[in-house]
């Protein structure tokens, strides 16, 4: 999503700060973000309220709003097609061949439900 959005809004961003924190997204606020969606996905309640906090103190309530969303959305979407086994279509594998592989995508224990 955020490749696609970045594209759409001519900005560069580092994508491999996706999987590895110690690079710069290279994206306004994109350490903020980072926070809140690890810890979206984490267990930790004290860094989940600390992540919304600064996502609010650095972008607005508004923003918070926006970015829960996405992660919910896309935390359903991904767990649903998990659950299934859904296999990811021909053409976007194709397409997504070379940021899956410099992220580390295919590596992911999911991968071999999207992947085949």
């Amino acid at each position: 999503m955020l490749r696609a959005s970045a594209k759409q809004n001519q900005l560069a961003v580092n994508l491999r700060a996706m999987t590895d924190r110690s690079l710069d997204l290279e994206l306004e606020n994109g350490a903020v973000l980072l926070a809140f969606a690890d810890a979206c996905v984490g267990s930790d309640l004290a860094a989940l309220n600390k992540a919304r906090a600064e996502l609010v103190k650095k972008m607005g309530a508004g923003a918070l709003v926006q970015a829960a969303a996405i992660a919910g959305n896309f935390a359903m979407n991904d767990t649903a097609a998990n659950a299934i086994g859904i296999p990811m279509e021909s053409m976007f594998l194709g397409d997504s061949e070379d940021y899956r592989e410099e992220l580390g995508i295919n590596d992911f224990p999911s991968a071999q439900n999207s992947l085949g």
